[in-house]
């Protein structure tokens, strides 16, 4: 029958998942950011904390690790005695260090099988008492000193034992608490554990004046831990572990000053509260969750840290593409006369699809004669054949050329200018851009001028492809603005008005019985096509003054300056990808900072 606590475990087990997934996502983004100094050790704090929450998963089902961590005389070893309720489990006395060994107190051997395979059969000492039987999901574990002479032989035990632990108890003697060397020791691993998995006992209380401890000795010692771990512990427990040994032996003239003791709340703590199937999960996941988080807030902290020089290379970096689009744009400006012709005829082209009649009729005559009308001329003009027929060929180029920058704009002379001029302004605007990269952590490869360079194909379609669409669009306007139904009204009227009567007197007398003389065909004719050429003429002045190549031009280079917030992005480059990266991480981790520093006070 499967038990609660591997229920429990199963339950969680997925939310594991979850916590690594985050890390190995966090860990995607910062291997992306290869230019940026501070990506490489927190990718590797990445892997480390998959590690250690690994390691978590697997005692999933096994019993919760309580460690018991302190300096040299703290009273770790009399405390684990007295919970044990053996006088003598753990080596206790004056000769330092006392502990040589990992003790851990538990009913089976079992349950320290993981500790042992870690850290060897003769570094872990299991030990039982009666007392062991009633931790059912508990394992009360004692380390070396942190800071005796053997520390170098001990201190990779304490380590690794603190790593297998759930929990941790933080002894410090109330005669010294301020205990600098262990405070330090412990920081890099207080960061890792949830708050309720954090507990800091201050032993031999019962030195002390009770009112001395309560109202200068705690506080003060409260504060030098907030201010040495950057958090704050949960439970800070005064205790007198040496009163609740079966025999403390006290001096005649030294026994307890007082009976504030704490002692029976830390008992209950691990022989009630912890000592739970739901307990176990519970802080296991708990302190996952604390190490995924503390990575998230470790990168969090340099990328706030880097921010502004961030943030100012983000913003010289739009400032500097606009510059330079905006340079782009007028050189392309200086690059236009030869297009000129292209563009009249691309006007009249649409001019001719959308009107009707007589005028719509005139203007596709006028658009032909306007594409051939250059080179026939030329045919027909006295010289040399060559010139006649470069004539005829030019015609054909300037059109061509207009037309390139809708059905291929990538082969505008223009275009070409106007990329030239961009690349020269952007180099001119990189070295400030790359010390404000620098100042961000990036690395100073970055000042570089291959850094600057953009994806050529990307940007160089972006940018032909606005040119186009600013010019396409704005013959668009102007052809729709010349072709509205009261001006076709207005200028077919005459021509038609002249072809309606002619007709109908023809009709009338033939219906009459009566001919017409061929003269009265022949002037009638005259009469509508001159009508028809004056009215046209009177068109053509409409359009030279509405839509001449050369305001059309020039409303189409407006509307392309407005169209600089199209182009951001499109230029990007590695070092850009990268600086763009970075910030996004750092909008990311922004937005969870209020879920992340629920344990973090500071």
């Amino acid at each position: 029958m499967t038990s609660t606590r591997q229920l429990n475990a199963l339950k969680a087990l997925s939310k594991i998942e979850g916590f690594k997934n985050d890390l190995n996502m966090l860990g995607k983004t910062l291997d992306g950011l290869s230019l940026w100094h501070p990506a490489v050790p927190h990718i590797k704090q990445c892997h480390s904390a998959i590690e250690m929450i690994d390691a978590i998963a697997e005692r999933f089902e096994r019993k919760l690790v309580v460690t018991i961590v302190g300096p040299s005389g703290a009273g770790k070893s009399t405390l684990l005695n007295a919970l044990s309720g053996v006088d003598s489990l753990s080596p206790a006395g004056r000769r330092r260090p006392t502990t040589q060994q990992v003790v851990a107190f538990s009913s089976s051997e079992q349950d320290a099988e993981q500790l042992i395979q870690l850290l060897g059969p003769g570094s872990v000492a299991v030990k039982s008492s009666p007392g062991s039987a009633l931790l059912e999901h508990v394992m009360l574990v004692d380390t070396p000193d942190t800071d005796s002479t053997a520390y170098e032989t001990h201190g990779a035990l304490v380590r690794e034992a603190i790593g297998q632990s759930d929990i941790l108890v933080c002894v410090f003697d109330s005669e010294n608490p301020k205990r600098k060397d262990h405070v330090d020791f412990l920081v890099p691993y207080i960061q890792k554990f949830n708050g309720e998995s954090l507990i800091v006992v201050l032993n031999k209380c019962d030195r002390q004046d009770e009112l001395e401890l309560k109202h200068h000795i705690l506080p003060d010692f409260t504060a030098y831990l907030q201010d040495g771990w950057q958090t704050s512990a949960d439970r800070i427990l005064c205790i007198s572990a040496r009163s609740h040994l079966q025999k403390p032996d006290w001096d005649d003239a030294a026994g307890p000053k007082h009976d504030f003791d704490q002692y029976e709340e830390l008992q209950q703590l691990i022989f009630g509260n912890m000592n739970s199937a739901g307990y176990v999960v519970d802080r296991r996941l708990d302190n996952a969750e604390t190490i995924r988080d503390f990575v998230f807030q470790e990168v969090s902290r340099e990328l706030a840290r880097n921010r502004r020089s961030l943030a100012d290379a983000s913003e010289q970096f739009r400032e500097a593409e606009k510059t330079s689009y905006r340079e782009a744009v007028a050189a392309m400006k200086k690059d236009d006369s030869h297009q000129l012709l292209g563009i009249n005829l691309m006007v009249y082209q649409k001019l001719a699809q959308r009107w009707i009649g007589p005028i719509g009729w005139m203007t596709a005559i006028w658009t032909r004669l306007l594409l051939f009308g250059a080179g026939l001329a030329a045919l027909f003009r006295f010289g040399r054949p060559v010139s006649q027929i470069i004539g005829l060929v030019a015609a054909w180029r300037h059109y061509k050329n207009s037309k390139s920058a809708m059905s291929d704009p990538g082969t505008d002379e223009r275009v070409s200018a106007g990329l030239r001029t961009y690349r020269l302004a952007t180099m001119s605007n990189w070295p400030n851009i790359a010390e404000s990269m620098i100042g961000g952590g990036f690395d100073s490869s970055v000042r570089g001028v291959r850094s600057v360079a953009p994806d050529e194909n990307a940007f160089h379609d972006k940018f032909a492809g606005l040119w186009s669409a600013s010019l396409e669009s704005e013959m668009e306007r102007s052809a729709r603005r010349l072709s509205g139904l009261l001006l076709q009204i207005l200028f077919n009227a005459p021509a038609l008005a002249i072809l309606g009567y002619t007709g109908w007197i023809t009709v009338q007398q033939f219906m009459m019985g009566s001919y017409l003389a061929f003269d009265f065909f022949i002037h009638a004719l005259w009469t509508i096509g001159i009508v028809l050429l004056l009215s046209f003429f009177l068109f053509q002045v409409c359009v030279r003054l509405a839509a001449s190549p050369e305001s059309v031009t020039r409303r189409a280079f407006e509307k392309m300056k407005q169209k600089a917030d199209e182009l951001e992005g499109t230029t990007a480059n590695p070092v850009r990808e990268q600086l763009d990266a970075a910030l996004e991480l750092d909008r990311m981790l922004s937005g969870l900072a209020a879920p992340l520093n629920r344990r973090d006070p500071s």
